[in-house]
């Protein structure tokens, strides 16, 4: 294998040999385009990464001349590719009492620069705005509240609109910066950016240049038929500057202002504004996306691209268009204006380390911190590729999103094969709060496991993109031994530990240890089994203290649930959305479930939940006290069926009728939980798990 260096000492006019190191990730690979072009370099290299740090000013381009390349920091290294700068000579005054620094920036007013994220001694600062939101479960109370809309009565999720009113005293006419404000409307599973607000001071109505994807309700009716209204905050607000750690851009006259926190000064303190969205983007030629013309299977791969212990710091944001992410969310097209966010799962927006198109590529052992995208993407057309043991925190979206064509799509642009493991993930979603920890949307047979995610604003681990019962390429998909508690924040709803969505013959999630999972409203729920998901097992998993159920199911078919531990849902220990007659959503045996809760099985919307949504026997069921709560059915749906289904009843109506409730004897532990040999759960079918191995190993047992 041939060898070169690379050193910020270095420079790209030299030969990239340890004595004259290239500079650059970008004359790296220049450099080696024309060693490959004129035959002096054939076959795999390595480009060893000394200490130090790397300016990044844009993105790096890689295509398929650029395969077979590893870029590996050297032994004891950590290299750091910063795509910030920072910034200095800022002038200290007073404004309105309060302690201000300014700085002019002459290139913002001429439409040269500009940027949404600022670092202040390694911390995200947030823009000034109002109230004073936070996206966690403290600052996430902080929020506004829709007053108005227009034609309330329709519903639809699809029915988002350009305006609304706020409420009396919200919005002041007076603020001359609200231009250039965004409205963050949070509701149902999604936030949206509402950008370039417009009062109308005589009617009090706003208007945005974006439209909302969903109407501005807050959610799904109460039980008496009210709706609330959306919540929402205002992002980016010269008016709102008020506490220490917040800071403002004005892009008319360029000037940046910052807030200084106790003990801070211009000399103890390293600001830090990003030049770059993303770092790398590896992306291969795929028929019909270029002018080219090239075979239908003609892909020219990027094959064998590697970056192993490298840390990629300082990323800033922007609002991608979403439509073209909607192949099955068709109902948000056909209106004169754009929508203000992803209908799910933050799906428009890319990876700063991005590839495409791509075959055996592999990010190992690297950092990517204080980023505003999702950290790491592998799109359409990337298979066999890998992420193992990365650490991936402070990111404007999720960790990583992995997908390609669905069922109708061109076939070399499916994803599959992908090995996502080992990783840690954590405080993401910090400004596409529905961002996830790992997503994969339409991809086959990939692994996802040893992963460690923790304080998000929305669900830990996705996988299915398709609503209802069509067949989905995403299929054989392995989500094993993941480590995921604190999620949700108490942000968004309609959430889970791990979700899935549509048809998936040969998923199995195994062996993964969830706990602490909370929703704003409904479904904060552990294992979420969602529309039309079918043919999944669902297995060996220890699930506990969550908003709604350690175990949900929306509707289904044909799944199996057996030998979960499942413990604390605060309003119920299992549940089932939708209840559909002709056939059961999963068979539901062998699992041990232990309150306090409000409800044993309870239906969520539609249907009896006695009326066999769940096949379930050899169960073990326990309660402090011994006596089980009730099963409920919905208050908005009764129709003549009873509200409360007692365990007698249950089993009259032929559930569990080989099950035990009887204490199952376990010990809790901070890794895993344990069952005593003499567990009446055993005799009934449990099979204990040891989820002590749960998140990311040792990098001698990966």
């Amino acid at each position: 294998m041939t060898v070169f260096h690379l050193s910020p000492r270095g420079s790209d006019r030299a030969a990239g040999t340890a004595t004259r190191p290239w500079a650059t990730l970008a004359g790296a690979r220049d450099h080696l385009r024309r060693l490959r072009a004129s035959g002096r370099v054939a076959g795999p290299v390595t480009v060893e990464v000394h200490a130090g740090t790397y300016p990044v000013t844009a993105p790096v381009q890689f295509t398929d001349a650029d395969s077979a390349v590893t870029f590996a920091a050297a032994g004891g290294a950590k290299p750091v590719f910063d795509g910030g700068e920072v910034l200095t000579g800022w002038k200290v005054g007073q404004r309105n009492g309060r302690t201000e620094w300014t700085l002019d920036l002459p290139e913002v007013p001429l439409g040269r620069r500009h940027f949404r994220s600022l670092f202040v001694n390694g911390r995200r600062a947030p823009r000034a705005r109002l109230p004073k939101f936070s996206p966690d479960r403290e600052g996430g109370q902080r929020v506004f509240r829709v007053g108005e809309m227009l034609e309330p009565e329709k519903t639809g999720l699809g029915d988002g609109r350009d305006t609304f009113k706020p409420r009396p005293g919200d919005v002041d006419p007076r603020w001359t910066s609200l231009p250039e404000a965004e409205f963050v409307v949070m509701h149902y599973w999604i936030e949206e950016r509402l950008p370039k607000p417009a009062l109308n001071p005589r009617t009090g109505w706003v208007s945005f240049a974006r439209r909302s994807a969903f109407c501005y309700y807050e959610s799904h009716p109460l039980p008496d038929g009210t709706r609330l209204h959306a919540r929402y905050y205002i992002d980016n607000l010269f008016e709102a500057l008020t506490e220490p750690g917040e800071w403002y851009l004005s892009r008319e006259t360029g000037r940046l202002y910052y807030l200084p926190r106790p003990g801070e000064t211009p000399e103890n303190t390293t600001i830090v504004a990003p030049r770059v969205h993303s770092f790398v983007r590896a992306i291969g030629t795929v028929f019909g996306e270029v002018g080219e013309r090239i075979d239908l299977h003609g892909t020219r791969h990027v094959r064998g691209l590697e970056f192993k212990g490298l840390t990629f710091r300082h990323g800033d944001w922007y609002s991608p268009l979403a439509e073209r992410h909607l192949p099955s969310h068709d109902s948000l097209e056909g209106q004169d204006l754009p929508i203000g966010g992803s209908p799910q799962a933050a799906i428009a927006v890319p990876g700063a380390l991005l590839f495409r198109a791509a075959r055996d590529c592999r990010v190992e052992d690297c950092t990517i911190e204080h980023v505003g995208l999702y950290a790491l993407e592998f799109g359409p057309g990337c298979r066999d590729c890998a992420a193992v043991g990365n650490l991936l925190h402070d990111l404007g979206a999720g960790g990583i999103r992995a997908g390609g064509a669905e069922l109708d799509g061109l076939g070399d642009r499916r994803t599959g094969r992908l090995t996502l493991t080992d990783n840690h993930i954590h405080h993401i979603g910090r400004v596409f709060h529905q961002g996830i920890g790992v997503l994969l949307a339409n991809a086959a047979d990939c692994l996802v496991a040893h992963n460690h995610i923790h304080d998000t604003c929305y669900t830990g681990i996705s996988l299915g993109w398709t609503w209802g019962y069509r067949d989905t390429v995403a299929t054989h998909n392995r989500i094993e031994h993941n480590l995921i508690h604190d999620i949700g924040a108490g942000l968004l709803s309609d959430m889970g530990g791990i979700y899935t969505l549509g048809v998936q013959p040969g998923t199995v999630i195994r062996g993964n240890h969830l706990h602490h999972i909370w929703s704003h409203d409904y479904g904060g729920w552990g294992v979420y089994l969602d529309e039309g998901t079918a043919h999944v097992l669902v297995e060996h998993n220890l699930v506990h203290d969550t908003k709604d159920a350690p175990f949900n199911i929306h509707y289904g078919r044909e799944n199996v649930v057996r030998f979960n531990l499942l413990a604390r849902g605060k309003r119920a220990m299992v549940s089932v959305g939708r209840i559909e007659p002709g056939h059961y959503s999963a068979n539901f045996l062998g699992n041990i479930l232990i309150g306090p809760s409000e409800s044993l099985y309870r239906s969520g919307y539609q249907g009896n939940i006695a009326s066999g949504a769940l096949v379930a026997n050899g169960n073990c069921l326990w309660s402090p006290g011994g006596r089980l709560p009730p099963s409920l059915n919905p208050e908005t749906c009764l129709k003549g069926e009873p509200r409360t289904v007692g365990w007698a009843a249950w089993r009259r109506a032929g559930h569990d009728l080989t099950s035990v409730v009887a204490n199952p004897r376990v010990t809790e532990g901070r890794k895993t939980w344990r069952i005593a040999a003499t567990s009446p759960a055993l005799k009934v079918g449990f099979k204990p798990w040891d989820w002590s191995g749960c998140g990311p190993r040792p990098r001698s047992r990966r």
